[in-house]
């Protein structure tokens, strides 16, 4: 028998809205400050320049690196943008500039959620009947071209950047992480309760088996779903105090996740 409790998410209703628009303000080469609300650390998105009343496009990956909560001011920081790849077409040279638009939390309606077994998948969506899922079997199907039964960081990114995947849940260690999906920037996490020892590996899905490479990393089997996931999750999180406390709580300050984070006191 399963049983799982998740709390009340207030806050994913912010998530899951609609992505967050707002003028770059100051311009300092890699960096850019604008203001807005429900803006957090980690959430990504790109910059669009408009040209002319009916002529726009795309020129850079963004985001957010700092958030003052206190007047709603963020800091910015700009990337190569790399959701369209096509080289036969010609791409602009473009750097961002002040009055250029910030378009963050894009696709956040859309998500993928990594789950132990089937009863903790189903538990974990029915319980956001707003969230757009993207079926898992999908990404174990990529993975499968990429001969990677051990999904990568990179993995998720350019999954969930070709496929208009805003935002990544992963249930693991009864908590149920939110991440965004292209920047793996933990958003949040809520406590879940799971009386279940079942583990599909590498996530629960319905394809029988994700080809291997050869050679490389992603290439060899994943031996263990919880210590792996949540590795990565502090690996990319490595300066988030509260994750770290989360992590000490839950598995005492000798776990060697711990190492994982660089924090100063």
């Amino acid at each position: 028998m399963m049983r799982i409790w998740l709390l009340t998410l207030v806050s994913l209703g912010v998530l899951n809205a609609a992505s967050i628009t707002t003028p770059l303000l100051e311009v300092d080469n890699d960096r850019a400050a604008v203001t807005a609300e429900h803006l957090q650390k980690g959430m990504s998105g790109f910059i669009v320049r408009q040209f002319d009343a009916t002529h726009s496009t795309i020129i850079a990956n963004t985001r957010v690196e700092e958030v003052n909560p206190s007047n709603n001011r963020a800091i910015l920081r700009f990337s190569k943008y790399d959701g369209l790849r096509q080289k036969s077409l010609p791409g602009g040279n473009w750097t961002p500039k002040a009055s250029d638009t910030a378009v963050l939390a894009y696709d956040y309606e859309r998500a993928l959620l990594i789950a132990p077994n089937d009863t903790v998948y189903d538990t974990v969506a029915k319980s956001m009947p707003s969230v757009e899922w993207v079926h898992p079997d999908n990404f174990a199907t990529y993975l499968s071209r990429e001969g990677h039964p051990t999904p990568l960081i990179e993995d998720f990114h350019d999954y969930c950047t070709a496929n208009s995947i805003g935002l990544l849940y992963i249930q693991s260690a009864q908590t149920l992480f939110t991440l965004d999906c292209k920047s793996f920037t933990l958003l949040q996490s809520a406590p879940s309760l799971s009386s279940s020892e079942e583990r599909m590996t590498p996530f629960y899905s319905r394809i029988p088996t994700i080809r291997a490479a050869w050679w490389g990393e992603g290439s060899s089997r994943l031996e263990s779903y919880e210590p792996y996931y949540l590795e990565q999750i502090a690996l990319s999180n490595a300066k988030n105090r509260e994750l770290y406390e989360l992590y000490k709580a839950k598995f005492s300050d000798k776990s060697a996740l711990l190492r994982h984070f660089d924090l100063k006191e």
